[in-house]
């Protein structure tokens, strides 16, 4: 017999309230001496007397006194010290009698302080309070109040204390208020406690079952010791796709394969509280099931507009929503994680405050079920949208389509609780939690969960450790899901919350979804850096949601992070909201293994899989930001997904020469040449040589409109609204489609095509429009940018367009830098055919965009290095001067990953000295080598070669004294010349004898 015991006190040191009965609370304060001595709280206490010891108004019968706040005052009592342990939780009771600025109370030792705030109308400052509970109970009514004091002390101060004060707040600077305190108690003692599991089993002797498949029965044996109760539900993840709900199950495993596979019990008591325990069996040797395959995407609202009359829903069903992407999503992988953000439920009582506020049908989560979602995160936002009803409401219609969920509860504790799924022998626990509380919007109760109350799991560094910590030894992957960061941001940032707008604010952008830009809120962390918290702390695996649009993913200590999602199912009608994507993740015997991306458009509000150019933009535009978050990423344009390099010191680096012949038109006081069409293999790395005398300048751009070539490949959004307007499938510049513009003589007015949403501006110089044309006896056919200020309606103010075609002409490039209005936050892109002069006339746009342009930059002697990987497409050039014969030379580069494993194999022969790791690595400019000298005799070398073993440059050639030393590189040669994007090797020599060679990785 094989014996396992792993014992689980409680999760995170949270536990479930209960209506406590028994007497082993110990009096903090209850005020029943009748006497108090209270002292002013230092440049608070404006009106010291306004307090008594009220007889009139007490916690209930067995209470003479309480303590009854009534003015601006802030008053301390010292009390005899109180050691605060491990797990600690108090309780006050509390009476709002006239809700005030700040009700609160506090805790001190002398030199720190805790305060809670409790009600009041003042928004504060999240590094000075603890405001879970401010405005979450009932007026003119005692409530109880639970705070673990012991948690929370320790996250902020990291000791745990002699509490020597108590401190009770009512700050009305600007009016009236009254509070009412009594029975302040630690509660510790009576609390219930979570059971503690353990595993045993027998595994008995393989044989062939009725089905004549070769079995084996395990006889499982769960240990429980729980001191307050004696019931207890189980559940049994055996890993193979059952379960069981027995103490003490037999398991017949028909499964062959090549891995181990993790059992994982949990006993839940009569309550609430939970133990679980994992421990390992070996199936019948056969072929490995091996890759477990999961799919996550972003924020799924089925509520507003897919309800509404006319509605997705009530017109084709829910159904009709997943149903272009299911081959992709759920039919794509083993499990299916999804983040729901928003009620199903028919309760009508929306949350008090909230100015943004949404629910769908329950029978919505059919559609869930329908996609193959088999997870869903429930910590965020818009969770108690519906207040306490309309959670539990959720979780109970989830729980009925078999669709799992954590992440919000009734309290903390169930808030915080791990999900463990199990599949192929694989246990995984997923951990989510939200920094979005609507506590710097005021929006009162606030949405995170408290001791005794309801709401999301509030994602804190101290609380993420925890969460991490509980569950590291009982499950084989940690998958941590956050719903964080700032709404509509394309990277990940920091400050979004303490500042009052950001550039090109509009009133718009927050009407669909709530304002999460202004106003205060301070977290310990901001977002890269409490993400790479989480994988410190041990997630291996780190997934994000809540901006709305996409962002890049991050390769952190050999982990992934995805920083955002976007949005998957969503009616938001912002068009950058509209792109999206699928993560999807193999798991093997060595846990995560690789990562791809599938892009998904939302197109009039349903996922569609983005093929083709459209594919390839969005998946480029993530490559990029992935860049700009030292990650790379390999676009596969023929399948149309992206793959995540997770081992950038191995991966391959392929780099192709290209040139092209330059024709230059005087533009202004400068020739500027065509606008270069840049390959679609790899990304733009150096602009090389421009073979002529003048001096020249070089720009590159990204293309903006990703479905200007008006193909059928996952986007309907232009505006094609009447019968002179079509999308032909006879007339082409390339592809299957154009669109054709017709037009009458006798019109008087021109016919449009435009965007049927604005796209917002965002960081670009400079601006070009451009497309192909083919015109018959039109009059005047062009592209256009039209900018505004807001998303819709608004004035014009300014537009910019190439000119207009005439008469007959054969499909032909044309484009055009435009001026862009200072004020311009939003442009529109349209094509657009003026009447003719007589008779019909019919304009094809095919291929139409607008480029958004990097700097002018000067062209050097040198190659000029771009940062690669990128989203450039297009490079122009110019000079002052008329240049003749000029042509421009430069190089595309292209990652992929190493199919090879790599193994360094390094096993120094002398330790009279010691090569260590450059850092950091990949690097640009600089790295900085370590190494250590133990014997002074000899010289020392290092140098560093090229891929092909050639000698680039010498760093150290000389004696030098035992000790650590260091050593730069510059990324130049032996001429000081920069040298190219690659791999580099840095060889040490020591007293003529070979110490170490190491790779390095140079990238810019």
């Amino acid at each position: 017999m094989k014996i396992k015991y792993l014992f689980v006190i409680v999760l995170f040191l949270l536990i479930n309230s209960l209506c406590l009965a028994s007497n082993r609370e110990v009096p903090i304060e209850d005020f029943e001496s009748g006497t108090i001595n209270l002292t002013s709280y230092p440049d608070q206490d404006m009106q010291p007397d306004a307090w008594t010891l009220s007889t009139t108004n007490t916690y209930n019968t067995q209470s003479q006194y309480s303590l009854k706040l009534f003015g601006n005052t802030w008053k301390v009592e010292a009390i005899e010290a109180v050691t605060i342990d491990t797990n600690d939780v108090w309780q006050i009771a509390c009476f709002i009698e006239d809700k005030g600025e700040i009700q609160a109370f506090g805790i001190g030792d002398g030199t720190n302080e805790l305060f809670y705030s409790i009600d009041g109308h003042e928004t504060l400052n999240i590094e000075e309070w603890i405001p879970v509970y401010q405005g979450a109970f009932g007026e003119n009514v005692w409530n109880i109040i639970q705070l673990p004091v012991a948690n929370d002390w320790f996250s902020w101060f990291e000791y745990y204390p002699e509490i020597t004060e108590l401190i009770f707040v009512n700050d009305n600077d600007g009016g009236s208020g009254a509070v009412y305190f009594d029975n302040i108690y630690n509660i510790t003692d009576d609390l219930p406690i979570a059971p503690q599991v353990g595993i045993t089993y027998d595994i008995g002797t393989l044989y062939r079952n009725s089905d004549n498949l070769r079995s084996v029965d395990v006889q499982f044996f769960c240990e429980v010791t729980d001191p307050d109760s004696d019931v207890h539900d189980f559940l049994w993840l055996f890993g193979d796709d059952s379960t069981s709900t027995q103490q003490h199950p037999t398991h017949q495993f028909i499964v062959e394969d090549d891995h181990p596979y993790t059992i994982h019990v949990q006993a839940t008591d009569d309550t609430n509280q939970i133990g679980f325990s994992t421990c390992s069996i070996s199936v019948d040797t056969g072929p490995s099931t091996f890759p477990l395959t999961l799919n996550f995407v972003g924020d799924i609202m089925l509520a507003r507009a897919y309800e509404n009359t006319g509605g997705i829903i009530p017109t084709q069903g829910v159904e009709a929503i997943f149903e272009p992407t299911l081959s992709i999503l759920g039919e794509n992988a083993d499990i299916t994680v999804a983040n729901l953000e928003c009620p199903l439920t028919n309760y009508n009582v929306p949350h008090p405050t909230k100015t943004i506020y949404f629910k769908g049908s329950p029978e919505n989560a059919a559609g869930l079920a329908y996609a193959g979602i088999d997870l869903v995160c429930l910590a965020n936002n818009h969770v108690i949208d519906y207040m306490l009803e309309g959670m539990v409401e959720t979780q109970t219609v989830l729980e009925q389509y078999g669709i799992l969920h954590s992440g919000a509860g009734v309290n903390s504790y169930e808030a915080y609780k791990p999900l463990f799924y199990s599949k192929k022998g694989v246990n995984l626990a997923f951990l989510r939690s939200s920094d979005r509380t609507g506590q710097y919007n005021n929006y009162q109760p606030y949405l995170q969960a408290g001791f005794n109350k309801f709401g999301f799991a509030y994602m804190t560094p101290y609380y993420i450790a925890e969460q991490i910590a509980a569950v590291q030894e009982d499950t084989d992957l940690v998958i941590v899901e956050t719903h964080s960061g700032s709404e509509y941001s394309t990277d990940p940032g920091a400050n979004y919350d303490s500042v009052d707008i950001f550039a090109g604010w509009d009133k718009k952008d927050f009407e669909e979804d709530e304002d999460y830009t202004p106003r205060i809120d301070i977290p310990h962390m901001w977002d890269i850096e409490i993400r790479h918290h989480m994988i410190d702390s041990g997630a291996d695996l780190v997934v994000c949601h809540h901006p709305h649009i996409i962002q890049g993913i991050e390769v952190y200590n050999g982990k992934v992070i995805a920083h955002s999602l976007g949005n998957f199912v969503f009616d938001l009608n912002y068009l950058e909201t509209f792109p999206s994507m699928i993560l999807n993740t193999c798991i093997d015997e060595d846990g995560f293994d690789s990562f791809s991306i599938k892009p998904v458009f939302i197109d009039d509000y349903i996922p569609l899989e983005a093929k083709g150019e459209l594919g390839k933009y969005i998946l480029n535009y993530i490559k990029m930001k992935s860049k700009d978050l030292n990650t790379y990423l390999t676009v596969d344009n023929t399948s149309i997904e992206a793959h995540v390099i997770l081992d950038t010191l191995t991966m391959l680096i392929e780099n192709q020469q290209y040139s092209e012949d330059l024709t230059f038109t005087l533009v202004g006081n400068e020739y500027v040449s065509q606008i270069i069409h840049l390959p679609e293999w790899g990304d733009i790395s150096s602009v090389d040589v421009i073979t002529s005398e003048e001096n020249f300048e070089f720009r590159v751009g990204r293309e903006l409109i990703w479905f200007g070539n008006y193909e059928d490949e996952g986007a309907s959004i232009w505006n094609v609204n009447s019968d002179n307007e079509w999308l032909d499938d006879s007339e082409f510049y390339e592809g299957e489609l154009s669109l054709c513009i017709q037009q009458n003589s006798s019109n008087g007015y021109n016919i449009i095509t435009n965007l049927e949403n604005r796209l917002k501006r965002r960081y670009e110089v400079a601006y070009s429009v451009h497309g192909f044309v083919k015109t018959e006896n039109c009059e005047g056919a062009m592209v256009q940018a039209r900018f505004y200020n807001s998303r819709t309606g608004g004035a014009l103010l300014g537009a910019g367009n190439f000119a207009g075609v005439s008469g007959d002409s054969d499909w032909a490039y044309y484009s055009s830098e435009v001026d862009v209005p200072d004020n311009a936050t939003y442009f529109d892109v349209v094509a657009n055919n003026d009447p003719p002069n007589t008779g019909e006339s019919f304009a094809w746009f095919d291929n139409i965009g607008l480029i958004g342009w990097e700097e002018w930059q000067a062209k050097t002697a040198t190659p000029d290095f771009v940062t690669n990987p990128n989203d450039y497409y297009y490079l122009q050039v110019r000079s002052t001067e008329q240049p003749f014969n000029a042509s421009v030379q430069f190089t595309h580069t292209a990652f992929e990953e190493n199919p090879v494993p790599h193994s360094e194999n390094e096993v120094p022969t002398y330790k009279n000295a010691i090569l260590n790791n450059n850092y950091p690595n990949p690097f640009n400019p600089l790295t900085t080598i370590n190494f250590t000298i133990n014997s002074a005799e000899g010289k020392t070398n290092i140098a560093v070669y090229n891929i092909k073993g050639q000698k680039v440059k010498t760093l150290v050639n000389d004696v030098l004294p035992t000790g650590g030393h260091t050593a730069i590189w510059n990324g130049t040669n032996s001429n000081g010349k920069q040298v190219s994007t690659g791999i580099y090797f840095y060889k040490m020599e020591h007293d003529g004898k070979h110490i170490n060679t190491k790779k390095c990785l140079l990238l810019k």
